[in-house]
């Protein structure tokens, strides 16, 4: 949980910036985890178009003259 700025003005210079890293790394990791659904759905999105790929350039593929 981030420090309140009354805390963090209370602070000795050297605790304010640890306090302030500590705020920054929760926030990232925050962020990461929201990005997790999304590359959940691109690796899905991925799998497939490779798959598509997969049997239209095989011997599937309808237009083939045999």
């Amino acid at each position: 949980m981030a420090y309140r700025k009354k805390t963090i003005r209370r602070m000795s210079p050297t605790t304010r910036k640890v306090a302030r890293l500590i705020g920054e790394l929760e926030s990232v990791a925050r962020r990461f985890k929201h990005l997790v659904p999304d590359i959940q759905h691109l690796e899905l999105s991925d799998e497939a178009l490779l798959n598509i790929k997969k049997y239209k350039g095989g011997k599937h593929e309808s237009s083939s003259p045999e």
